[in-house]
């Protein structure tokens, strides 16, 4: 147990026995302290805060989706950043369970609770529930390629933030958690830095061998290849988007470690990791980022208030700081910088002439600007086929009586014919007649685009650019969004598709990891006006978007109740605390830092390589919450005890132990 300066150690052991009579908080964790033995309980936060970013390793997947008309036909993928941390991740979480379970039935202690933990509770729950009763339920107990957030991740989520409250009691458990933290964030910072200036190291000899298992690295045929140019960094996130939210959630803690100065130099250290995180951001163009670190600044003033100004000097530095690596690496990247910002905010209205195609059983419409066209093959009895081409009115002739396309009399040499059309209405669309293998198939071309339908004699379907004969759907939308689907970089299309589906998951969501199976990915002219064609489209770019149609607008509820509660908490207990002390800076950098990733997922998504950073954060600063509140309860009780003391010497009346008040002080501290 931790005490305010100038309590008397000797105060701490009737309070200690107590408690571990009564089986009260983390009696483990505190027995380890009262030692002064390093508490073994947070070697699996220390893991996850330091090893778990940095795993790269090839792995050969099924993708198990070959059955899905819009993915390939291909039944094996490869990732390299995803499917090993959920694996370690799921491994680690199972251990934290195991020793959960060991405190409260084999060791007998009593397990701390908060009102706090009744909406995250609840938001595993309907995770789990989703996962049930999914309709791919498979893949949401063992996750989906190109993500592999499955049910168990998301309940370990949930089990890091209780862990880390459970058992992270002193000051000293703080300090060694971010003494790791600050080590792997400093081998990130390498990564990210060598690729920023195009020396990325896993192009090199040695990112060679650490990616590549054996049977690989053996084979000289064996090659990475990279879909991010050099200069582009991506850490070990899988993705560019991603290093903004990795940068905006942990920087603020690093800026508040600079800020503590218990040490002049381990300030200098933490300010040079802290712009270093801040030039990865700008060597990611991750617009995510630079929002999230903005907002992130705006709280942490907000927290400081008018006492911000005994940090002038370490803010001026920061911001003479920033603004001169902002501007270093825009003249670096010959200004792409500032224009992939200004591109950003620019948002441009966009109309599309072909709205929409149907696949029937007697037709294919094509719905181009405000009018039909609709085809049809018909196959004879004498075996002779006949194309119509037909306008919405149901008419084969124009205004002026004639016909709205014309055929080509002489077949070219593969038999096709051609058709053409002097209909104005239609001008831009053009298409072919043929057989292939007895079947009837029609050439569409739309604006310069082909599009290619066959008719199997009893209904018509679209061959999409996997080879392979779908239905069109062409799904509900949001028009607003739509007409403007480039804006923020592409989100908007992605959004317009998305909210429609929330009507059907209000209860309980598609399941984990099932997004790339709800979106319309087989909507295929909206994905061809959108910019999406040869894209899959497996994640919605939004995170509350992703919880919400995944486990639930109801999940959704609740992960916000819970985040508010612990956002409005702090606020509160931090803009009142001691800010000489390094954990309460410690806990405001992660209160900004949270608040920042937060922020960021209003355009980013939740994903493996940084979500449990962000989880297991908010149970430190949960834990950090408690240590401070408890801390000052014993101080108001020393006041009160001194005061006691005084009077009962005065009067020469008997008092209460203070040993026995700090010991009900502190089985009575809840995060409230």
């Amino acid at each position: 147990m931790s005490y305010k300066k100038g309590v008397k150690p000797n105060t701490n052991t009737q309070k200690a026995t107590d408690t571990k009579e009564k089986g009260g908080n983390t009696g483990t964790a505190k027995t380890a302290k009262a030692a002064g033995k390093f508490n073994p309980y947070i070697l699996p936060l220390l893991f996850i805060l330091g090893i778990l970013p940095l795993i790269v390793r090839l792995k050969i997947v099924k993708t198990n989706m070959e059955g899905f008309g819009f993915y390939s036909i291909a039944d094996k993928t490869e990732d390299i950043f995803l499917y090993y941390k959920s694996i370690f991740f799921i491994t680690v979480c199972s251990i934290m369970l195991v020793l959960i379970i060991a405190q409260a039935f084999v060791r007998h202690r009593e397990l701390k609770a908060a009102k706090l933990f009744i909406p995250l509770a609840a938001y595993a729950f309907l995770a789990f529930l989703s996962a049930v009763f999914s309709e791919h339920a498979s893949f949401s107990f063992t996750g989906i390629v190109d993500h592999f957030e499955s049910v168990w991740v998301l309940l370990g989520y949930a089990l890091c933030v209780y862990y880390a409250f459970l058992f992270v009691s002193e000051t000293k458990d703080v300090e060694i958690l971010m003494s790791v933290f600050f080590l792997g964030t400093v081998l990130m910072l390498l990564i990210g830095l060598s690729q920023a200036f195009s020396q990325d190291i896993f192009r090199s000899g040695l990112g060679r061998w650490l990616i590549l298992p054996k049977e690989f690295y053996d084979n000289p045929n064996a090659q990475l290849e990279f879909e991010f140019p050099l200069g582009r960094v991506y850490l070990t996130l899988f993705n560019p988007n991603y290093v903004g939210s990795y940068v905006s959630l942990i920087s603020p803690v690093f800026l508040m470690l600079a800020f503590a100065k218990k040490k002049v130099w381990l300030a200098v250290v933490n300010i040079i990791v802290y712009i270093g995180l801040l030039l990865c951001i700008l060597g990611s163009g991750s617009r995510a980022g630079f929002i999230g670190v903005a907002f992130s600044l705006i709280l942490l003033v907000l927290v400081f208030n008018k006492k911000l100004v005994k940090f002038i000097p370490e803010a001026l530095i920061v911001i003479v700081l920033i603004v001169g690596v902002v501007y270093t690496f825009n003249n670096y990247s010959n200004g792409q910088l500032l224009s992939r910002a200004k591109q950003a905010m620019e948002i441009e209205k966009t109309e599309h002439n072909l709205k929409a195609i149907e696949t029937n059983d007697d037709n294919v419409v094509i719905h181009y600007l405000d009018h039909e066209l609709r085809l049809s093959v018909y196959i004879r009895d004498d075996g002779n086929v006949e194309v119509e081409a037909l306008d919405e009115n149901g008419k084969a002739t124009n205004e002026n009586g004639e016909l709205i396309y014309s055929v080509a009399l002489n077949p070219d040499a593969e038999n096709t014919y051609d058709f053409t059309t002097t209909d104005e209405r239609f001008s831009n669309i053009s298409f072919q007649f043929t057989l292939f293998q007895g079947a009837p198939v029609l050439y569409v071309n739309i604006d310069r685009k082909n599009w290619t339908f066959i008719y199997d004699g009893t209904t018509y379907y679209y061959v999409n650019l996997k080879g392979k004969a779908v239905k069109m759907n062409n799904a509900e939308y949001v028009e607003g969004l739509s007409n403007y689907g480039r804006a923020f970089s592409g989100r908007g299309f992605i959004w317009s598709r998305t909210l429609p589906l929330l009507k059907k998951y209000i209860l309980l969501g598609s399941g984990p990891d099932t997004f790339t199976l709800t979106f319309p990915n087989d909507d295929y002219v909206a994905m061809y006006n959108g910019g999406y064609e040869n894209i899959l489209m497996t994640k919605p770019h939004n995170m509350y978007l992703q919880i919400a149609v995944q486990t639930g607008v109801l999940s959704l509820i609740c992960f916000l109740v819970f985040y508010i509660w612990y956002f409005i908490t702090s606020f509160k207990l931090y803009v009142r605390a001691d800010r000489t002390k390094s954990i309460v800076m410690v806990g405001i950098g992660i209160l900004c830092g949270t608040f920042g990733y937060m922020i960021g997922g209003i355009i980013n998504d939740s994903m493996i390589v940084i979500a449990p950073l962000y989880w297991v954060l908010i149970g430190i600063g949960l834990a950090i919450n408690s240590m401070i509140k408890r801390d000052n309860a014993f101080a108001v009780l020393d006041t009160i005890e001194a005061s006691e003391i005084k009077e009962a010497k005065t009067e020469k009346n008997d008092v209460a132990e203070p040993a026995e008040l700090k010991a009900k002080v502190d089985d009575d501290i809840i995060v409230s």
